[in-house]
């Protein structure tokens, strides 16, 4: 599925899989945005990437918003296939480990380990393609969760993976698993209140549909929810 005119949908939702997996074509190739669970969501993402023309040329990296397995389980093959990992603090060492931080035991799975080859900080800016992203730490649903930032046509693009989701018709946002073994309410709350000021057009979420316009809405809203469904209720004496 077609996004913008270098952005395109490659697995996830529209395919009747549930982890959405991104592909941003720069002028030297291909950077893929998460990876899908398994070989079967692998077989989505190279049709779709046949499709559109897109494995006319080479992936050169994959970047990881977290290491849960549905979002980093294909990581070993694009490494094999010559792709670049990027993944966050925390996260990039589980997925080079296959610990408990890829959730496994959530899908009765054995993540296969991979080195990751960038690990990056917020603030970094990842080189890739002819693109650069800017990586923004967002801890909470797991400890290493990032963002990538992109400016594309006029237009601020956020990566978000599972730290904010967008529901039906861009009206509602939607937080992420708590069963994480590195999940943390709290960090959660303050990513999210830092969020609440950041500005994005376009939303691109690891889950459910894209928001592709006044993106920074859904992050307000986001807050919002939290505030109303984590804050503890009062005490009256």
């Amino acid at each position: 599925m077609q996004i913008t005119k270098n952005i395109f949908q490659v697995s996830g939702f529209p395919y009747g899989v549930h982890p959405n997996v991104y592909a941003v074509k720069g002028e030297e190739g291909v950077v893929l945005v998460d990876t899908g669970l398994d070989e079967h969501e692998l077989g989505i993402i190279d049709d779709n990437m046949k499709y559109w023309g897109l494995s006319e040329y080479p992936v050169t990296h994959v970047l990881i918003t977290h290491s849960h397995f549905d979002h980093a389980g294909n990581a070993h093959i694009f490494r094999k296939r010559g792709a670049v990992i990027a993944a966050g603090p925390g996260d990039a060492e589980g997925i080079e480990t296959g610990d408990d931080r890829t959730i496994g035991y959530a899908y009765c799975k054995e993540f296969t380990p991979c080195p990751v080859d960038l690990k990056v900080k917020d603030g970094d800016v990842i080189k890739a393609a002819g693109l650069e992203f800017e990586v923004i730490h967002v801890p909470g649903h797991s400890s290493g969760c990032v963002f990538y930032k992109l400016e594309s046509e006029g237009k601020t693009v956020m990566f978000t993976g599972d730290v904010i989701r967008v529901g039906n018709n861009c009206d509602s946002a939607i937080l992420g698993w708590s069963g994480g073994v590195d999940y943390n309410l709290e960090l959660y709350f303050e990513t999210l209140k830092k969020l609440s000021h950041m500005h994005a057009d376009i939303i691109l979420a690891g889950h459910f549909q894209p928001c592709l316009r006044d993106g920074w809405k859904i992050f307000q809203k986001a807050y919002t929810k939290a505030l109303l469904d984590w804050r503890q209720p009062a005490t009256y004496v």
